[in-house]
């Protein structure tokens, strides 16, 4: 039987594969709703009681062989769909991914919070809709955020007192391991990542140019280069000066003014200030990882974090055409503005991507943030093949075929 689904899957021109791939995709999802209907059923009647088990959860180990990180997936969204059918009526007709509704589900199941997720239910289905996973998923961790700004403060002090980090060299072995905020981390992030780049642009001069094949893996460069850390922090004499700041956070003008407001740090909220819809509401590093106000606010005091607050239009830097590249602050802002690679799926992240314009220089397209993006240098490159990006009114990106078909979703 497999043989048979093996030989009519390679009987699929390209064509096929791609429609057949996203059938499975509409199907995965239709069948994941009724399971979540089914399970939430299951848990209404007691059903697990008949077979010895005190919770849907153990049931669910019993019948499925499911793993607890699947239980509680499935366990959470059969909740969310039993108190939220408008997710349950999305997900069966396949217009929301099971990931996506698995982290509405995630945040439903917050403790402080969670019961308040109706209410932005339609906004947050909409973006499920455009935007990649990724940035779904900060959209939902920024909501959580913000709709819980004391608990969220409160419990990333408490990751803060419970930091710690292991190593040990034992069995002929090197185990490293730590935790810690993420406030915290994002700056040791930020140089980890930079020392990444600069082992794999190491890399790439060693393979020689139009060689795929490097050296060292991935994994093996981000050992390297976490090696690489700890040897330039001992080659530095003790009363060397630290570097400037090299991490900039993110945060929306009506985020940072209410905290502000919270803080009594000013009494009222200024005066016109834009309605920001969720997707324009954040708090986050360039890399995406998300932060409290609290924490913004403490960096903007302290001075150890580059910040730089956005209002409802973003950073505007316009150079019109006195430049033909982006560099300085333009540059940066259509790094902060576009952190990833703009092609659709892609997920090379701004710092390792190369800024391109819209419309091209020669064809009168200026340089500025409006007609800039980030590509990696793969789709780079593709721009020539005939790929085209674009971004509509709504801020939203759009990747295009040669033939001027768009890639989107199912």
């Amino acid at each position: 039987m497999f043989g048979e689904l093996l030989a009519q899957v390679a009987s699929l021109d390209d064509d096929g594969i791609v429609a057949r791939v996203r059938e499975l995709e509409v199907a995965a999802r239709r069948l994941e709703a009724e399971l979540a209907v089914v399970v939430a059923e299951a848990d209404r009647r007691k059903v697990c009681r008949a077979d010895g088990h005190g919770t849907v959860r153990g049931w669910m180990r019993a019948q499925a062989n499911w793993s607890d990180a699947q239980c509680t997936r499935r366990a959470r969204l059969a909740e969310l769909v039993g108190r939220e059918p408008s997710v349950g009526e999305a997900l069966a007709a396949g217009l929301l991914g099971v990931a996506q509704a698995e982290e509405l589900a995630r945040a439903a199941a917050n403790p402080r919070c969670g019961r308040d997720i109706g209410r932005f239910l339609p906004e947050l289905l909409d973006e499920a809709r455009r935007l990649s996973f990724v940035e779904f998923r900060t959209v939902v961790q920024c909501w959580e955020t913000l709709a819980d700004v004391d608990g969220a403060h409160r419990a990333q002090e408490a990751t803060r007192s419970a930091r710690r980090v292991t190593m040990l060299a034992a069995g002929g072995a090197f185990h490293l391991s730590g935790f810690g905020a993420a406030a915290d981390g994002a700056g040791m992030l930020e140089v980890f990542e930079r020392f990444c780049h600069a082992e794999f642009l190491s890399d790439v001069a060693a393979a020689g140019e139009g060689n795929p094949v490097l050296p060292r893996s991935d994994a093996q460069r981000r050992f390297d280069a976490l090696a690489a850390i700890f040897e330039a922090a001992a080659s530095s004499p003790p009363d060397a000066a630290r570097p400037e700041p090299v991490v900039n956070i993110n945060c929306d003008i009506v985020t940072f003014c209410e905290h502000l407001v919270r803080r009594r740090l000013i009494d009222l909220m200024p005066a016109g200030l834009p309605a920001l819809r969720l997707k324009d509401r954040r708090c986050e590093t360039t890399n995406g990882v998300p932060v409290t106000p609290e924490d913004a606010l403490r960096a903007a005091m302290a001075g150890h974090v580059r910040r730089v607050v956005y209002d409802s239009d973003g950073v505007v830097i316009d150079l019109g055409r006195k430049r033909r590249l982006f560099t300085g602050a333009a540059a940066e802002a259509l790094r902060l503005a576009t952190p990833h690679c703009g092609h659709r799926g892609c997920p090379v992240q701004g710092r390792r991507c190369q800024l391109d314009h819209l419309d091209e220089w020669q064809d009168d397209g200026g340089t500025d943030q409006t007609n800039g993006v980030t590509r990696c240098p793969s789709h780079h490159r593709a721009k020539r093949r005939g790929f085209a990006l674009r971004r509509d009114d709504r801020g939203y990106w759009h990747t295009y075929r040669p033939d001027g078909t768009e890639i989107v979703p199912v």
